[in-house]
């Protein structure tokens, strides 16, 4: 998945710096399984508003389930991979 390395890296970044995700966390790590509940999802969503400049709600982290299914949210909404 090179295509998506940069941005997995930035989120990867954002969630073991900012959410305290346990080494080995991966881009299908369920967000569940890192103890992520819907107020970490919210506070999620917002971060990731700012740092990428498109809408993110935590109803969309939520279906999103995981990095790999948020880098495509991402990609959908228009951020460069």
């Amino acid at each position: 998945m090179p295509q998506n390395s940069t941005l997995s890296a930035e989120l990867m970044e954002i969630l073991t710096t900012e959410y305290e995700a346990p080494e080995g966390t991966t881009a299908d790590t369920a967000y569940d399984m890192l103890g992520f509940d819907s107020l970490v999802l919210v506070e999620l969503a917002v971060a990731l508003t700012k740092q990428f400049g498109v809408q993110v709600t935590d109803d969309e982290l939520q279906e999103a389930g995981n990095i790999a299914g948020t880098i495509e949210l991402l990609r959908a909404k228009g951020v460069p991979a």
